[in-house]
């Protein structure tokens, strides 16, 4: 059982990411708890509900601006919700259809979810943004 779980911690990326040296967000070592499977969920728990918040304040910042520097605010709802549906969508072709009761799938699942959020908020803080108020932004011309 510990292999198994060390084998599915370094498939996705928690023995060393890509982001080690900017973390997107606060991040359990999943690793030091390995040994107990109910802590080692926790953790991946925990990681995703991190995750999730992180994504949420780059969002919520993307949507308060006051002046687009492309699109609109609608515009970024939409694309939001259409990704939320692609993430399910991709890890579910990744791992097959979600099954809780699977303690293994749970585990690829939820490494998954982490994985694509942690890209969609690297993608989302690159966007151009304007943050109003006394800072200067030309919206995109079309």
């Amino acid at each position: 059982m510990k292999a198994l779980l060390f084998v599915v911690a370094a498939a996705f990326g928690f023995a060393g990411t890509a982001f080690a040296d900017a973390p997107l967000y606060p991040k359990q070592d999943c690793e030091k708890v390995i040994h107990s499977a109910t802590a080692f969920h926790k953790c991946y728990a925990a990681n995703l509900d991190a995750a999730n918040k992180a994504l949420n304040r780059v969002y919520k910042g993307l949507l308060a601006q006051k002046v687009f520097y492309v699109g609109s605010a609608e515009g970024l709802r939409d694309v939001e919700r259409a990704w939320v549906v692609y993430k399910d969508k991709e890890c579910a072709y990744e791992y097959g259809a979600f099954d809780s009761g699977n303690e293994d799938y749970w585990l690829a699942y939820v490494g998954c979810e982490i994985r694509k959020i942690d890209e969609r908020i690297v993608e989302l803080k690159g966007r151009p943004s304007c943050t109003g108020g006394n800072s200067v932004c030309t919206p995109h011309i079309r």
